[in-house]
């Protein structure tokens, strides 16, 4: 089974999610699921999909202070949305350093030792899902940048445009028919479009891949 937007692959709106859900159910009049319900499952796939792929990435400002060694994530721009972060880059002067990503037991144990030793940081960890750690200890304030993962914002009306672009749009439609028929009890059609969420996901993820060349001089 093949989903084919009507609208043009930048301009994908909730209206267009609504109708491709509506036919992998054979539901257009909303006889089983209402519109809002469908609504909610398609806002529930959007943010599985970014969860999955980290395709809606966002580059906040982060300021590391003197002696300040963690820094909440929401205390970044756009805190309150933000699930993960792939890199802090300190800006050192005229120079990007980007800092090393340590799981916080090594960090802990290589950059954490001398409790009053402040420097340049090299490193950061994420510790639990809210906090970050930088090591050392910032020495001065410098300013940062960070990649960070962050979720969609919710499709409330049916024209508000998707901030995800395609390829990575197709595979909402399979997991909001997936949560439709999980709720209708319907386990063995769930799963189906469960595992067809999943093989879209990953089509999407090599759409992009596919174009990537690492290095244009490796043989």
């Amino acid at each position: 089974m093949t989903i084919f937007f009507t609208a043009t692959s930048g301009n994908v709106t909730l209206q267009n999610y609504l109708t491709e859900v509506q036919r992998l159910l054979h539901d257009s009049l909303n006889t089983y699921w209402s519109q809002p319900e469908l609504i909610d499952y398609i806002n529930d796939g959007r943010k599985r999909l970014v969860s999955d792929t980290g395709c809606l990435r966002s580059l906040q400002s982060l300021t590391l202070t003197q002696g300040q060694e963690t820094y909440p994530l929401s205390g970044l721009p756009s805190g309150t949305t933000t699930i993960d972060i792939l890199n802090l880059t300190v800006i050192w002067g005229s120079s990007r350093i980007p800092l090393q990503y340590m799981p916080f037991t090594e960090l802990n144990a290589r950059l954490r030792t001398w409790t009053s030793m402040q420097s340049r940081p090299i490193a950061f960890s994420i510790y639990g899902q809210n906090t970050i750690y930088v090591g050392p200890i910032p020495d001065q304030t410098y300013a940062a940048e960070v990649d960070t993962v962050v979720m969609p914002p919710t499709l409330v009306n049916l024209t508000d445009v998707e901030t995800i672009n395609y390829p990575f749009t197709p595979p909402v439609a399979f997991y909001a028919a997936y949560k439709a028929k999980l709720k209708e009890q319907s386990y063995k059609e769930s799963e189906v479009f469960l595992q067809m969420y999943q093989s879209k996901v990953q089509e999407s993820l090599r759409a992009q891949t596919m174009r990537r060349i690492p290095n244009v001089y490796s043989s």
